[in-house]
């Protein structure tokens, strides 16, 4: 299976706990214990839809782990031995990757769980050791938030079973929203809506209001991040990204959460439903973060983060963001086309794959944290704005990737913003109509350029999936 290495790199890098990332200490995949470990966090991941297993780490100071070290790191965690321990005690073998990433000049495995899990997995044997039944036939394992909003992996409880099913059948439904979207595009949509009206189907009415407060929280964003900006002292590389082309995202959660506060557990939520899909997620954690004016701080009642990060041989970061815990989130970024200067000159390109990417990941991210945190999924919406700023004489070009042939013309408006609006319970494999709604006035103002929907569903795709390589 494949798999992003610069997600590996950046989990290695700054590990992190969440429902999607589980850390061990050095096991001996040889031993009961060590064959516990894999199968619990990889069954409870997988049953999660996904993630990574960080091993070489202490899961509470977040350290490499210098004890226990194996001689040979690669010999230890090989491929095949780590695929046949999940083989024999799953009753659906899953396919897994091993990864290897460095820090400190020494490698830590990274075991890759796909997403895509439309059964739950469940233990097909026992695992006795001695007198204690390490691995018990039958035990579905999940990953799952405590009270306090830490993440742990564990046995299905009763309230687990909801989360599970859901997944599976969003997993389920994918293939039939695939199918649909193939063979109903173009089709006159107003008009087959108003023709199951007549058999007594309808849809819920649009809420305009809703829209229009993401658009308010994006000019307020703005005006939070100026004054971030201006308190701190900038370095004259800093300005430089300060100055750049950038993107922005707000998102409205309806109904709010009034008597939300900004406490540890809502913190410690946000920080372990991320699912990280990419190597410098939306809404980035840098809790851990060596520079700590780049670590986030409680004021107004939110929880509020500046970061700067440029680093020699990385794109360069500059990220704003404030998250309201009675649900009003918000996200300022510097476009990537303009932090990787070696790649492409600054202010000249916007590559389109990347920006789909981004908005798929932003719209991901906020139905995670909102299932999280206690929002009813069959009950609340979140509207989304999203706006792109310092576009005018930029060309829309797939630098990325050059043997990409997505182009387009030249931009002249400088400031693109959009809406869209979905319910929460909207599985991620359907988010790819939300994703191009959301980018289709950008695209359209380089020259007219109108991405394919199934293009835009592959990219979606990949990046739910994690196959972005």
């Amino acid at each position: 299976m494949q798999f992003e290495q610069s997600v590996i790199d950046s989990l290695v890098a700054s590990p992190a706990e969440a429902l999607n990332v589980e850390l061990k200490t050095w096991i001996d995949p040889a031993q009961p214990a060590g064959i516990e470990k894999i199968v619990k966090a990889t069954f409870a991941l997988r049953n999660r839809n996904g993630g990574y297993m960080l091993i070489g780490f202490d899961d509470k100071t977040l350290a490499p782990d210098a004890a226990n070290r194996p001689t040979d790191v690669r010999a230890t965690f090989n491929l095949d031995d780590i695929q046949a321990i999940i083989s024999r005690y799953s009753q659906e073998p899953f396919e897994i990757a091993v990864a290897f990433g460095s820090r400190d000049g020494k490698e830590h495995p990274v075991i890759v769980v796909p997403p895509g899990v439309k059964t739950p997995v469940a233990a097909t044997r026992d695992l006795q050791d001695g007198g204690r039944t390490r691995i018990r036939v039958g035990a579905v394992y999940f990953r799952t938030l405590a009270s306090n909003g830490v993440p742990s992996s564990s046995e299905a409880r009763p309230a687990d079973w909801r989360d599970i099913l859901e997944i599976c059948f969003d997993n389920r439904e994918a293939d039939i929203g695939r199918f649909l979207r193939r063979h109903l595009a173009g089709r006159d949509f107003p008009g087959l809506l108003a023709s199951l009206a007549q058999y007594g189907m309808s849809l819920p009415p649009p809420v305009p209001t809703l829209s229009q407060r993401s658009t308010t929280l994006l000019d307020e964003g703005e005006k939070l991040f100026s004054t971030a900006i201006g308190a701190r002292q900038l370095s004259a590389e800093e300005q430089q990204l300060v100055d750049s082309g950038s993107w922005s995202v707000a998102l409205v959660i309806e109904p709010p959460h009034p008597a939300a506060k900004p406490d540890q557990t809502f913190i410690n939520t946000i920080a372990s439903s991320n699912p990280n899909y990419t190597g410098w997620p939306v809404w980035h954690d840098t809790r851990a973060a060596s520079d700590t004016l780049n670590r986030p701080k409680v004021t107004g009642g939110c929880l509020e983060a500046l970061i700067f990060s440029i680093v020699t041989g990385w794109s360069a970061h500059l990220d704003y963001w404030r998250l309201n815990p009675k649900g009003e989130f918000y996200l300022h970024r510097v476009l990537q086309d303009d932090g990787v200067p070696d790649r492409v000159q600054p202010g000249t390109a916007l590559d389109p794959v990347i920006t789909i990417i981004r908005v798929a990941e932003a719209i991901a991210v906020g139905i995670s944290y909102a299932k999280a945190l206690g929002w009813a999924p069959d009950k609340t919406t979140l509207a989304f704005a999203f706006r792109w700023k310092g576009l005018a004489g930029r060309q829309l070009s797939r630098w990325a990737d050059p043997f990409d042939t997505i182009i387009g013309g030249t931009a002249h408006d400088d400031q693109i913003t959009s809406q869209v609006e979905i319910p929460l319970d909207t599985p991620l494999s359907a988010l790819a109509p939300a994703v191009e709604t959301a980018v289709a006035d950008l695209f359209v103002s380089f020259g007219g350029v109108t991405i394919p929907s199934a293009t835009i569903e592959h990219w979606v795709q990949r990046l739910i999936e994690r196959r972005l390589n």
